[in-house]
């Protein structure tokens, strides 16, 4: 009896060892951050999926995660909402210096060594002589260098972390067939959600782009509903700005579309504001600022730029009378060139005047009172 109990006894204590052994993390990562942000809260985001994996509170300058991670995958830490260092969660130590390299483990040491030839070729152009015609040859080749370090890293790391991050600094330059051959050569790209994201942004610029019918769209704001199809007019030209208040190359095309709507209003152009990723309230104000006189659509968020597959703004388009596209993506003297082009010889077939309601989501400057 004595026997059969001390047996029962040790397997309890060898599952009890075994269940501690599996609950001990078998990562960490630590980094220094200012001091201002103690008592903050740090969040442990997938880079890729942008899912939070954990939370910490900042003490003495100082964030700490631990855990346990299967597959390695891309992190980033975001403390007070800011934006942080990427990093590679995997078994290990994981330490980020105040500069925000990363080292400790196989993936982020061959991370950093790509991150720390790319500052090194910056570093050197910068010593070069921009006069000198040996010299700018030197520069072409690390020009060369420097351009092909994303496509050296993703070939040396495909299949693991690293070549995912690398291959997406380039996906972003990359059309819809481009990204669909590069899956199907590396199906494991698949798997991003990034390059899903991006994959489905390009599927909708496609059908948005020059040539295609525009798709309409309803805002809602003040409990008034708005759809982009209430200021596109049959036999009239129709310009649309998708912009925000807080970006600084919208608000300089602002001063091209003045021109061109003061040239062609009376002629068949309409021109229409759409503010994406904004707060009303900024939006109304940079109305008053930048003395916009097109009725604008308020607070249009993400829903015009996911269905047009926006990923920065302005995006600026043209649409004919017949409601196709004729022009997008283009700004200054290429916007210029495009509308002047549509317009010559245009006769409007109707004179339709848009007017807004200031109780509505479209609003001009004239309308907005603070």
């Amino acid at each position: 009896m004595n026997k059969t109990i001390t047996s029962m006894l040790a397997a309890a204590m060898l599952a009890v060892s075994a269940c501690s052994l599996n609950a001990q993390p078998n990562f960490t990562l630590t980094l220094p951050v200012p001091a201002d942000n103690n008592n903050s809260m740090a969040y442990l985001i997938n880079w890729d999926s942008s899912q939070k994996i954990d939370s910490v509170l900042v003490t003495d300058g100082v964030v700490k995660f631990a855990g346990n991670v299967d597959a390695p995958f891309i992190g980033t830490v975001s403390v007070n909402g800011g934006r942080g260092p990427v990093v590679i969660i995997e078994p290990g130590d994981i330490v980020l210096s105040e500069s925000m390299q990363a080292s400790g483990t196989p993936l982020n040491d061959k991370l950093e060594s790509y991150m720390k030839r790319r500052n090194e070729i910056v570093q050197e152009f910068r010593t070069l002589d921009q006069n000198d015609s040996i010299q700018m040859e030197k520069a072409k080749v690390l020009e060369k260098e420097y351009n092909q370090i994303s496509q050296k890293a993703y070939a040396e790391n495909a299949g693991n972390p690293v070549g995912l991050f690398w291959f997406l600094q380039d996906a972003y330059e990359m059309d819809l067939a481009g990204i669909d051959a590069a899956i199907a050569k590396d199906p494991a790209l698949g798997a991003s959600k990034r390059l899903e994201s991006l994959r489905t942004s390009l599927q909708a610029k496609a059908e948005t782009s020059e040539g295609k019918h525009y798709k309409d769209f309803t805002v809602s704001y003040n409990g008034k509903e708005e759809k982009l199809s209430d200021y596109v007019k049959p036999g009239r030209f129709t310009l649309v700005d998708f912009w925000a208040s807080w970006c600084g190359p919208c608000i300089r095309q602002t001063k091209v579309i003045k021109e061109l709507y003061a040239k062609y209003k009376d002629k068949g152009l309409d021109v229409v504001g759409v503010a994406v990723w904004d707060e009303p309230d900024n939006t109304f104000k940079a109305i008053k600022q930048h003395d916009l006189q097109w009725p604008c659509i308020v607070n249009a968020q993400t829903v015009p730029t996911d269905l047009y597959g926006i990923s920065g703004i302005p995006c600026i388009i043209l649409i004919n009378p017949e409601g196709i596209i004729v022009s997008r993506d283009k700004m200054s003297q290429e916007l210029i060139d495009a509308v002047d082009s549509a317009m010559a010889g245009f006769e409007p077939q109707a004179a339709a005047v848009v007017s807004a309601d200031k109780d509505t989501a479209a609003v001009k400057a004239t309308d907005v009172i603070f």
